[in-house]
């Protein structure tokens, strides 16, 4: 099985390797042609170098991986990873080595056409071995051992899931009516390992049975098996766990997010110094109409300077566009609808998200994000945290201009339970394609239905 899988995948690099080929060959014809001339020898080495380069790095970013358990959209994303990295290296090369026009529009029309052509074949795979394991044609066959509230959640998420293509082949206890077909009790794991060849041992063990746990892993080991461990506390566990080591120690981190991960976060950070600079160039007309805008509505400051709580509890000062008439209660009382301290002008801004464009400084200071919670002030935090579960979770991350509870309509005068609830969502199940997604769709959902005009 494991040799076949291997040359699945190498199989499947040569595929990519010819499609690059493909990619270069097309926009070659149809970009770089048209601009007259034709490659040399020493350019037909570069490319052949950046093509087989390109193939080294999509081993590097595991675009390979095969775990049945995968989303499909984890898998699109390593390959825009990779690709973004290779466009980058490509288009530095060309800067320094070569710097005409039309390298740049054949590097980036070809790595486009790589990204479209290596997606397109990622996804018909997928798909086809979803197919093939719905229909129990390659299944992997698995043993249970235990019988712990973990190896009843284990099947309902492979029963729940066919296309994972997991086959249960029963269980091993010692109790005498266990949740799956029994094979054995525990002395009998080396014969029924050994009968059956199950892929892999899945321990779900109860707290009671934890002490076994060596002696398992040792049998498994001995038979050239993977061992995996689901823990008995696992139902504490809100989120993807993490698993640190400390020395020979393992740690397991029970509410691991995806920006704990450097690379992670570098790749936020970058989305958020290029959108913020290109939005701050694309509204600076904007922003100097609400300049005066503001200065004709009402006596007072144009930027409003607020404290609120951001990323690890602390403070900083964020930014927008006054809209409210200057009063003793703007750093502590919250924004209604119907607030009459609010101005025309300042309902206008609200009502269209204006009054939030200063943010994009705060963004690019590194206080904030593009997308993220909506930070609240302190005296609200302090509220919220006793009578909200999980509300701290928030404070993880950096809080954003927009975010999942924004596009869904949660702002202002809301629920605070539901926006936290979407807040966590958004939290836990970060991506760099859920971020741009969020940006994209934010325009559309910028003017606030919830907001009324003062009379």
């Amino acid at each position: 099985m494991q040799r076949n899988k291997d040359i699945i995948l190498t199989l499947s690099a040569i595929g990519d390797f010819m499609l690059n080929l493909l990619s270069v060959y097309i926009t070659f014809e149809l970009v770089y042609k048209r601009f007259g001339g034709d490659l040399g020898k020493k350019s037909l080495l570069i490319v052949a170098i950046a093509v087989l380069g390109a193939s080294i790095i999509y081993f590097i970013a595991n675009v390979y991986s095969s775990e049945r358990y995968e989303k499909l959209s984890y898998s699109v994303f390593r390959i825009a990873v990779a690709q973004m990295f290779i466009t980058t290296v490509i288009l530095i090369c060309i800067a320094i080595f070569s710097p005409e026009k039309r390298y740049y529009l054949w590097a980036i029309s070809a790595c486009a056409l790589s990204f479209a052509f290596i997606c397109i074949k990622k996804i018909v795979t997928i798909k086809m071995l979803h197919y093939i394991r719905m229909k129990n044609k390659n299944p992997k066959d698995v043993l249970i051992v235990g019988n712990g509230y973990g190896a009843e959640e284990y099947a309902k998420q492979i029963n729940d899931n066919l296309h994972f293509g997991y086959n249960i082949i029963g269980c091993i206890s010692d109790v005498k009516k266990p949740r799956f077909k029994k094979l054995g009790g525990y002395k009998d794991l080396d014969a029924v390992i050994k009968k059956y060849r199950p892929r892999e041992v899945i321990l779900a063990l109860s707290v009671r049975e934890e002490p076994k746990t060596q002696e398992i892993v040792s049998v498994c080991d001995k038979n050239g098996v993977r061992a995996s461990i689901i823990p008995a506390m696992y139902r504490y566990f809100r989120s993807k766990c993490q698993v640190d080591m400390i020395g020979n120690l393992p740690i397991i981190n029970t509410r691991a997010i995806p920006l704990d991960n450097l690379g992670n976060a570098a790749m936020k950070r970058a989305l958020d110094i290029l959108v913020s600079l290109i939005l701050i160039i694309i509204t600076l007309p904007i922003m100097a109409v609400a300049f005066v805008g503001v200065r004709l509505s009402s006596k007072g400051p144009v930027i409003f300077k607020q404290k609120r709580v951001g990323k690890n509890n602390k403070e900083f000062t964020m930014y927008k566009f006054r809209s409210m008439v200057v009063n003793s209660e703007q750093d502590t009382a919250w924004t209604t609808n119907n607030d009459p301290r609010k101005t025309k002008f300042g309902t206008f801004m609200r009502k269209t998200g204006i009054d939030e464009l200063p943010q994009l400084f705060n963004v690019l200071f590194g206080q904030m994000s593009i997308v993220g919670p909506r930070p609240e002030l302190a005296k609200y935090v302090e509220e919220y945290s006793k009578t909200i579960p999980l509300y701290m979770v928030k404070h993880q991350v950096k809080p954003g201009i927009t975010g999942l509870a924004q596009i869904y309509g949660y702002r202002g005068d809301t629920s605070i339970e539901r926006r936290i609830e979407l807040d966590i969502k958004y939290i836990e199940n970060w991506t760099l394609w859920s971020d741009i997604k969020i940006i994209l769709i934010t325009p559309f959902k910028m003017f606030n239905r919830n907001e009324k005009y003062v009379k």
